[in-house]
C-alpha cells in the first residue's frame, strides 16, 4: 500500500517538515523514499542547486533510516511544480505524498502553500498534509499518528481513507477515533438564498439505528488488528463536527475521502473535505475514492 512515498521540497525549512512523518512511515512499511525538486523554468544553475540540495537531505534521511531496508532516491526536474510533481507521482506509482500546506520558498522561486493545494485538488494517489503551524510546534517525539480522526458517512466511497489508517493505526499503534455526523437537515439554495430542510424524524431515527450498527462493525475491524479504535455520533453539519471533535479530542490527524457524494445523508465529500482543509487545523490526510469500492461493512 505505501511502496513508494515522496516527498517534494523546495528548499525552505518548512517544506522539510514533511520529511519528518515521511521518514517515520517510511521506516515502518519499508517504503521507497523519494525527495523531489522542481524548478520552474529551464535554468540550469537552480536545477544543480536544487540537486545538491536533494543530495543533502537524502543523506540525513539515510541516517534517521540506519538499521532499516529503506532506500532513499532525489530527482530534480523542471516545469510548473504541482504538475511536475503529480506526474512524477503518477509515473512513479507512489503510494503517498506528503506535503506542506503552507510555506515560503527557500531556494526555488514558487512557495509550497500553493503548490499544495493544487495537488490535493489533482492528485489521485493518497496526500498527506502538514499544517504548517502545528508542523512547527511538534515535538520531535511526538508523532502526528497517535491519534487519528476518521470521519465515515455508512457509505463506501466515505471509506476511502479507512484501509490505509488501518494500516498505519495497527503498525504506529495509534488510537482511532471514528466519527459519523447525522444531518437532520439539508442547506439548499433558493431564489431567497440559502435554505434549510429538515428531514423526517423518523428517517433521522432510522440512519441513527443504521448508522450506529455500521460504527459497530468498524471498530471491531480495528480491534481485530489490536488497534484502539472508538466511536463518536454527532449531529449537525458534517464538516462542522469533524473540526469541533479533532480539536476538543486532541487529533493529531484526519483522514477522509476527499471526493464524492455518499451515504444516507449524502456527505459532499469534495465539499466536507474542502471546508476541513481550509477551515482546520489538524494535520489532513485525503483518500481519494476508488469508482467501484465496496462498503467494508454491509448495512
Amino acid at each position: 500500500m505505501l511502496g513508494k512515498i515522496l516527498v517534494p521540497l523546495d528548499g525552505s525549512k518548512l517544506s522539510e517538515a514533511a520529511l519528518g512523518p515521511g521518514t517515520e512511515l517510511a521506516a515502518a512499511f519499508a517504503s521507497e523514499l523519494h525527495l523531489l525538486g522542481v524548478c520552474e523554468g529551464s535554468d540550469e544553475s537552480y536545477r544543480r542547486l536544487m540537486e545538491t540540495y536533494l543530495v543533502a537531505k537524502a543523506e540525513e534521511a539515510r541516517r534517521s533510516l540506519s538499521g532499516t531496508p529503506v532506500s532513499v532516491k532525489t530527482a530534480a526536474e523542471c516545469g510548473e511544480p504541482a504538475g511536475r510533481i503529480i506526474d512524477y507521482a503518477t509515473k512513479q506509482r507512489v503510494g503517498l505524498l506528503v506535503v506542506v500546506s503552507h510555506g515560503h520558498s527557500g531556494i526555488m522561486p514558487w512557495t509550497m502553500g500553493g503548490t499544495a493545494n493544487k495537488i490535493v485538488h489533482g492528485a489521485s494517489m493518497p496526500v498527506l498534509l502538514l499544517r504548517a503551524a502545528a508542523a512547527k510546534k511538534r515535538s520531535p517525539q511526538k508523532s502526528i499518528f497517535s491519534k487519528v480522526l476518521l470521519p465515515l458517512d455508512g457509505s463506501a466511497a466515505g471509506e476511502a481513507a479507512l484501509s490505509l489508517v488501518l494500516e498505519i493505526a495497527a503498525v504506529l499503534k495509534a488510537q482511532v477515533i471514528l466519527l459519523t455526523v447525522i444531518e437532520s437537515s439539508r442547506r439548499v439554495h433558493t431564489i431567497g438564498g440559502l435554505d434549510s430542510i429538515r428531514f423526517p424524524d423518523q428517517e433521522v431515527e432510522k440512519t441513527k439505528l443504521a448508522l450506529s450498527d455500521y460504527l459497530d462493525c468498524v471498530v471491531r475491524k480495528f480491534s481485530d488488528r489490536g488497534v484502539e479504535a472508538h466511536r463518536e455520533m454527532r449531529s449537525g453539519q458534517a464538516a462542522e463536527e469533524i473540526l469541533k471533535l479533532a480539536k476538543t479530542a486532541g487529533a493529531t490527524l484526519v483522514a477522509m475521502s476527499s471526493h464524492g457524494k455518499s451515504g444516507l445523508r449524502e456527505w459532499v465529500f469534495g465539499s466536507v473535505s474542502n471546508k476541513v482543509l481550509h477551515a482546520g487545523k489538524t494535520h489532513l490526510l485525503l483518500v481519494r475514492p476508488a469508482p467501484d469500492a465496496e462498503l467494508s461493512c454491509p448495512r
